[in-house]
């Protein structure tokens, strides 16, 4: 399972505390996103983090340099995440009275800025002792890749073999407290039964909403707005399934670049991965890069750096277990014949004897607006 980790916002210890202790013992964790209209990109980004959560995800706090675990995403009623207010995904500024009502977890006046929620409980237990990152980061550090990128966002997600290193991690610290059953923040599942008597189909996390504000003329204002598109097709029985396949884990804003200052990293815009059957073993990898607008050849080349990344650093050196797509509302006539010339890779596998390969896996699809929803097509 793929794990999250939340940022708390804190001035010093007991602060951190008080806070941890509250979310795990209620089991309901909720960032503040302050909505700009002009620059929504935190709003739709933190949106997009939302859409991917699973029931049995795992999930960590980190505060002051220390990261803080365990828990583990689990379904109240039909989802293990909600809007905590109806039309929370809109891009829309509300007032505290005009959302009163519809609460699922009151913050008080800040309460429009929480706009969704997910449920979690102890897996095994949340620790009172934070462990400080760079412990963290020298445990097996050729297992990090995105928690090396954390930094000025409200949290991150990370994948399967990241999850599974940082859990192990925290429990070898860990062993005396959970013997004892000592030192531990305590779980109580009393106030997501509360919250499950209030849910309904209101507090869907729709895709739909968001685009119903960020759509103009057929095409999406926002590429973060088309990357929250994407991971929900991804995601379930869509036209873009029907043309790339499922994915189990899905990710966006995944760092595709060397060690060096976050602002200065590239950005796959969607990562995903595919299992093997009845296994947690990746047979496949997804790399998307998206346009709002119309693509350019330029665009052929920045994804072919990503698919380069993706084949270094996850598939040790094997093509054929990528498959690259671009995603635009529109596409140059001649983009597929420059596509054919640069999108091609070629390179050695196997030994004794061994085997010559070309790698071709390009995709490049456009999507369009259509009653409500976005829609995938190839383009020939």
């Amino acid at each position: 399972m793929a794990g999250y980790i939340f940022a708390i916002g804190a001035h010093n210890e007991k602060e951190v505390r008080d806070i941890i202790s509250k979310s795990a013992s209620q089991g309901i964790y909720s960032p503040r996103v302050m909505l700009n209209n002009t620059h929504p990109l935190a709003f739709e980004g933190t949106f997009c983090d939302f859409l991917s959560m699973k029931a049995g995800d795992n999930v960590y706090f980190f505060a002051k340099r220390k990261v803080y675990g365990i828990g583990k995403l689990a379904n109240v009623g039909k989802d293990c995440k909600y809007c905590n207010y109806k039309k929370a995904s809109n891009l829309e500024a509300y007032t505290y009275e005009k959302i009163q009502d519809d609460l699922l977890v009151d913050y008080g006046k800040e309460s429009p800025d929480y706009r969704w929620i997910c449920c979690f409980k102890s897996d095994p237990c949340f620790f009172e002792t934070g462990i400080d990152i760079d412990e963290i980061l020298t445990y097996k550090p050729e297992r990090f890749k995105v928690l090396r990128t954390f930094w000025n966002l409200s949290f991150i997600k990370i994948d399967e073999e990241e999850n599974d290193t940082l859990k192990e991690v925290i429990l070898l610290k860990h062993q005396k407290e959970m013997m004892a059953r000592k030192e531990l923040f305590a779980f109580d599942d009393g106030y997501q039964k509360t919250i499950q008597t209030r849910i309904s189909d209101d507090y869907k996390l729709d895709v739909k909403s968001l685009l119903a504000s960020a759509v103009e003329k057929g095409k999406v204002k926002h590429e973060m707005a088309l990357e929250a598109a994407t991971i929900d097709a991804l995601g379930k029985e869509s036209t873009l399934t029907s043309l790339l396949g499922p994915w189990d884990y899905i990710s966006h804003q995944v760092a595709a670049s060397p060690c060096k200052p976050v602002a200065y990293m590239d950005h796959i815009d969607v990562f995903a991965m595919r299992y093997l059957p009845g296994s947690t073993i990746v047979g496949k990898y997804l790399v998307v890069e998206l346009k709002k607008g119309e693509a350019e050849k330029k665009d052929i080349d920045q994804i072919m750096k990503y698919t380069d990344w993706v084949c270094h650093e996850y598939a040790f050196g094997n093509y054929e277990a990528i498959s690259s797509c671009l995603i635009a509302s529109a596409f140059p006539p001649d983009i597929s014949s420059y596509s054919s010339k640069v999108a091609t890779r070629y390179y050695t596998s196997g030994s004794h004897p061994v085997e010559n390969k070309g790698w071709h896996d390009m995709h490049l699809l456009r999507y369009r607006w259509e009653k409500g929803n976005i829609t995938y097509d190839s383009f020939a």
